[in-house]
């Protein structure tokens, strides 16, 4: 039997209010109440999913606030416990950018850097998506590698969630940042005979409620 994969981003957060300077791990932002409710709702339709066949038998987390909070959330109407946090699913770390440098002003020699290598520009004093890989794709083959025919939920940062789509789907490393991802979208990946396939993409309808 195939293992189904979920793949979701934390809801809103205090960080993602600040779009002008890059933020990157952001270690102490919480949720923000716009963030509560989405998670709230990606765990209310996850329960109907599960009522109907599609029940989610392990949540593992990035083990900073945000998610293993949106994570609880969504865990709550699903009676799955515990979480399972993991520190490999960080997000990759902007390093002396994180809080200060700004998006749509970069220096000239590190904007024309960072175009022509997305994948392996390393961030001053912190990663590239390169290295966010190499620790995330292990703790992430290690889950997804365990007894077939499981549900799993992956609460993760945005910049993880597209390095483990690199990983699992074997997109061009230019194309990283191509692939926009709401907070608590559905992302599915099934995984049979060790070959992936995409189910679905950045599936938010759940969050389109009046």
């Amino acid at each position: 039997m195939p293992t189904r994969i979920l793949l979701t981003r934390h809801g809103l957060s205090e960080h993602n209010l600040n779009t002008k300077v890059y933020m990157g791990r952001s270690p102490a932002s919480r949720l923000v109440e716009e963030g509560r409710r989405q998670a709230s709702l990606l765990g209310a339709r996850l329960a109907r999913e599960g009522a109907e066949g599609e029940r989610v038998d392990a949540i593992v987390a990035s083990s900073l606030p945000r998610t293993m909070e949106t994570a609880e959330r969504i865990a709550a109407p699903l009676g799955v416990a515990p979480i399972e946090p993991e520190d490999a699913f960080w997000e990759l770390s902007k390093g002396d950018w994180e809080g200060r440098m700004p998006r749509h002003d970069l220096p000239e020699d590190a904007a024309r850097a960072l175009a022509e290598d997305p994948f392996g520009f390393r961030y001053p004093g912190g990663e590239s998506y390169r290295d966010a890989t190499a620790r995330a794709a292990p703790a992430f083959d290690r889950w997804v590698n365990g007894p077939a025919g499981r549900n799993l939920l992956f609460v993760l940062h945005g910049d993880i969630l597209r390095a483990i789509l690199h990983h699992t789907m074997g997109f061009p490393e230019t194309r990283i940042g191509d692939f926009v991802i709401h907070p608590c979208s559905l992302t599915e990946l099934s995984l049979e005979n060790g070959a992936y396939h995409l189910v679905r993409f950045n599936d938010d309808n759940h969050l389109r409620v009046d």
